[in-house]
């Protein structure tokens, strides 16, 4: 296989020149080699550079255009003036005003943004935060103490078997309401019937000997020895039939006292024996709240005093109570001391068992001035208001010396009748542009929604 070998130049001889046709395609090449990306560079900048020049361009002439104007209709006004009437010289004045008033919509494209970004800040105006009002008063301001519980009847009990028997009949189940008195269940009683059957023929024969024995005594055919043995016979049979009489009523259970029937642990059919756990009854009215109560707060209870009980399924609904028992000792463990609240009306959910928050009222501050407890904006360790001034807010510093759960006592920077935002006071700060929206208000616009959509539905089907 032969291969290729380049010639090596021969020693002495001249290189030779490129023709011009050679040198042409070199310098293309070198073009070329700058790539296409500097040019497109290049040709957008000079574009960029003509659109300049030209928004320049027109800006300024028509600038000049006012001018030129103005000019015109002063010499043609002096050329009419000399000629015409006076009447005819107000056209040219009115169209020399139109031409003044021109320049100030007129301008360079450049002009026209500017001015359009000066004139953004003069069309926008603040709207007013609709918000709630609330006048602060001067009242009587009750302090609480909070403390949690659970609800217990004031009577409880579990009705118990007192004989041995079978169920035959249940008559009540769980979540009746029940009298005293009233038969809950009724056990098998054959056994206790014979025997009061057994008693009572007993009591009926000793009976008949005491009427003969006394008979035979009035006669004095008897000594006093006989009569009192027959008339001690028949006491004694006489209480045998009473006791079998109360066993006998023992197959029916009955209630010991007013209620609701809690639990009910038998089934029919079922034989018991004596002490065994029948039903579980409960007296749901009133109910008790125990709470237990630092010593400091407990010794100035006393009974009678107002609590408030609140369960957090009734969506925050207060029901009235009020002190009942304080207990005399104090817990070595806890240094607290129990203390009993009664609520003689239930409510809502309340029901043995609930789980509540109970406030017991410890001391009264009369005569303050108070404002709901949402109108305060916390900022650190200071508090805030804002105070309605006409259709603005002034936001303000208070001093928030107490309060309960709703209301708040304040000093400084109110007086009573000033008007502070309750709801809606996020959105606002000093000077800021108010509407104030009543509740009641809401609540109409909202009722007659739901009425127009209401109307739409039954429309529609």
């Amino acid at each position: 296989m032969q291969t290729h070998r380049p010639t090596p130049p021969r020693p002495g001889n001249q290189p030779r020149r490129r023709p011009d046709a050679v040198r042409g395609a070199a310098r293309a090449g070198s073009l070329r080699s700058l790539g296409y990306r500097e040019c497109f560079l290049w040709i957008s900048s000079i574009l960029v550079l003509a659109l300049l020049l030209l928004a320049l361009g027109s800006g300024c002439g028509r600038s000049e255009e006012p001018r030129v104007a103005q000019a015109a209709v002063e010499a043609t006004g002096d050329s009419a003036a000399a000629i015409s009437a006076p009447d005819s010289a107000s056209a040219p004045d009115s169209a020399a005003t139109d031409s003044l008033a021109a320049p100030a919509d007129r301008g360079g494209f450049l002009s026209r943004i500017f001015n359009r970004n000066k004139e953004k800040p003069e069309e926008e105006k603040e709207e007013a935060v609709p918000v709630e009002l609330v006048a602060a008063e001067t009242r009587d301001l009750p302090s609480y103490i909070g403390a949690t519980a659970t609800l217990e009847p004031e009577k409880q009990a579990d009705v118990l078997a007192k004989i041995d028997g079978t169920i035959r009949k249940i008559l009540v189940e769980e979540g009746d309401l029940v009298r005293e008195g009233q038969i809950l269940a009724v056990l098998d009683g054959a056994v206790q019937r014979v025997a009061l059957e057994e008693a009572d023929a007993r009591a009926r024969a000793f009976r008949g000997d005491l009427e003969r024995a006394e008979a035979l005594h009035r006669q004095e055919f008897t000594s006093d020895k006989d009569l009192h043995d027959a008339r001690s016979q028949f006491e004694q049979a006489d209480a045998q039939r009473k006791a079998a009489e109360l066993r006998l009523s023992y197959t029916e259970i009955r209630a010991p006292f007013s209620g609701q029937i809690a639990a009910r642990l038998v089934d029919p059919g079922r034989t018991v024996a004596v002490g065994a756990a029948l039903f579980t009854l409960v007296d749901t009215e009133p109910l008790l709240a125990c709470v237990y109560l630092p010593e400091a707060v407990a010794v100035r209870l006393s009974p009678g005093q107002r609590v408030m009980v609140r369960s957090d399924r009734d969506g925050g609904e207060e029901v009235e109570g009020e002190v009942v028992r304080v207990a005399p000792v104090v817990d070595s463990r806890t240094g607290t001391i129990k203390v009993t609240c009664i609520v003689r009306e239930r409510k809502g959910s309340l029901r043995p068992g609930s789980f509540v928050r109970v406030k017991v009222e410890t001391d009264v501050h009369e005569g303050v001035l108070v404002i709901p407890k949402r109108a305060l904006v916390p900022e650190g360790s200071e508090s805030y208001v804002f105070r309605a001034v006409g259709d603005s807010v002034v936001k303000i510093p208070i001093i928030a010396a107490g309060g309960n759960d709703t209301l708040v006592e304040v000093s400084g920077g109110l007086e009573p009748g000033d008007r502070v935002v309750s709801v809606g006071q996020g959105a606002l700060k000093s000077g800021s542009k108010i509407r104030e929206v009543k509740r009641h208000e809401e609540q109409s616009d909202s009722e007659e929604e739901a009425e127009t959509a209401d109307t739409t539905s039954r429309f529609d089907k």
